[in-house]
């Protein structure tokens, strides 16, 4: 498939920079957004997974990180993540796989910070992974829709519901005069929660995965109408577009808040 530019120039200077200074890397794939073609450039992330024939030594860790470093010198806020694993340690993705260096925030990690190795992450891999460079690789492990079904509901329980907690405490403070709103971080928590809710609800109802976008444009045949105009600002604020529809505020912050629940109650009941 055709990549978008940006990612392409941006792995190609990837490749370029890895194989100037090991011959330690087996294959990179490509998943995320860039693999449900659902790139937005200055917005999305460039997510990637390296795989590698042996485990990294001292030195292939300090040329890895000079790497990125050039590339990053080269090409500045790509939005790279990536992790390094070993190529034998896809047999074992039902346990825990340790990665062998992560690249997160503009930085390399050994301790695995950032490593994005959950079931979503494999099923992309597997059924809509892109090969950007060296070997393929034949994804033979299992991961049934049970599996992933049940981190999605365990991560809607855990994690998301620590956002509504959060949106709720700041919300009482805004009504009892005792904090402002800031836009700018009003407008990253309905791009992020919205969209990132959304597409745990399409995973339970549908047992499959998508992008935040397309998430969102599903949702519309799939909760009330009142949500409408908010989803529509979550997909204009991933886009990178100035469109708004709320004059208030407070007003899209408590429908953030209410949206949240529905999603929340709905993707248990289902």
């Amino acid at each position: 498939m055709m990549l978008p530019a940006a990612v392409d120039k941006t792995m190609k200077q990837l490749v370029h920079s890895l194989n100037t200074r090991t011959s330690n890397i087996v294959s990179i794939y490509l998943y995320g957004s860039v693999a449900l073609q659902d790139y937005i450039e200055g917005s999305s992330d460039i997510d990637f997974i390296a795989f590698v024939r042996e485990p990294l030594t001292k030195s292939d860790i300090q040329a890895i990180a000079e790497a990125h470093e050039e590339l990053e010198a080269q090409i500045p806020n790509t939005g790279l993540m990536g992790t390094y694993l070993l190529l034998d340690d896809l047999a074992n993705i039902r346990n825990e796989i340790n990665a062998q260096l992560t690249y997160f925030d503009k930085q390399t990690n050994t301790q695995g910070k950032g490593a994005d190795l959950n079931p979503i992450t494999w099923w992309i891999l597997k059924n809509q992974g892109i090969r950007f460079y060296g070997s393929e690789i034949t994804f033979n492990y299992e991961l049934d829709v049970a599996s992933l079904c049940q981190y999605v509901i365990h991560n809607l329980n855990s994690y998301w519901v620590g956002w509504i907690t959060r949106l709720e405490d700041t919300l009482q403070l805004v009504l009892a005069q005792e904090q402002d709103i800031n836009i700018e971080k009003l407008d990253q928590a309905i791009e992020w929660c919205t969209l990132g809710m959304l597409r745990q609800l399409y995973t339970l109802k549908e047992h499959d995965i998508t992008s935040k976008i397309g998430a969102g444009f599903y949702s519309t045949h799939h909760v009330p109408g009142k949500w409408h105009g908010l989803i529509e600002e979550a997909i204009a604020i991933k886009r990178l577009q100035p469109n708004r529809l709320y004059q208030s505020q407070t007003e899209r912050l408590t429908d953030l808040i209410d949206l949240l629940k529905f999603i929340h109650v709905e993707a248990n009941r289902v």
